[in-house]
């Protein structure tokens, strides 16, 4: 790799990152691909690329993209946390509360993310039953029983079949 490549690396991830936390995904998501041409084992550029996506309510390209940060990394709490986020987003309830916990056994404060951002969801989409049961798993998986039963049951009152079986969630 040449110095200007490895230059551009951790540029292009700023500007990108700049970009997602803009808004302006479809600029990041340029970028990040032009940057994963070149460096397709770039973690970093495959999460953000999940997250450019996620905006993008293109879950499927965006599981794809957290899954292959993942892979990479697998260790990076972030990446398994973010994930789960978007599994549950899609409707993948299951995956989803694995990806969560596997965040949470890696780092005990990965889930206070998922937890703002179901709540930032909430905050404009109130009556959308799988934003209130991801609450509901990542406050679970936090040991916040009652917040967690809570935000379930109001999961429940807005999709009946949410949390079917005895462990609290139906397997995707």
């Amino acid at each position: 790799m040449s110095r200007k490549s490895e230059y551009d690396v951790p540029r292009l991830l700023h500007e990108a990152l700049k970009l997602v936390s803009e808004r302006r995904v479809v600029e990041a998501e340029t970028v990040l691909k032009r940057l994963l041409k070149t460096q397709p084992d770039c973690s970093d550029a495959w999460w953000l690329l999940g997250r450019a996506l996620m905006h993008q309510d293109r879950f499927e390209a965006g599981i794809k993209a957290h899954q292959k940060a993942a892979q990479l990394e697998p260790d990076r709490a972030v990446y398994h946390e973010s994930l789960g986020v978007l599994l549950i987003r899609a409707g993948e309830i299951g995956e989803g509360k694995n990806a969560l916990a596997r965040a949470m056994d890696l780092d005990s404060e990965s889930l206070r993310p998922s937890e703002y951002t179901f709540g930032k969801l909430l905050e404009s989409d109130s009556e959308n039953a799988l934003l209130w049961y991801g609450l509901g798993i990542v406050l679970e998986i936090q040991d916040k029983i009652d917040m967690g039963a809570k935000a379930m049951s109001r999961a429940r009152e807005l999709d009946s079949t949410l949390a079917s079986d005895p462990n609290g969630y139906q397997e995707s």
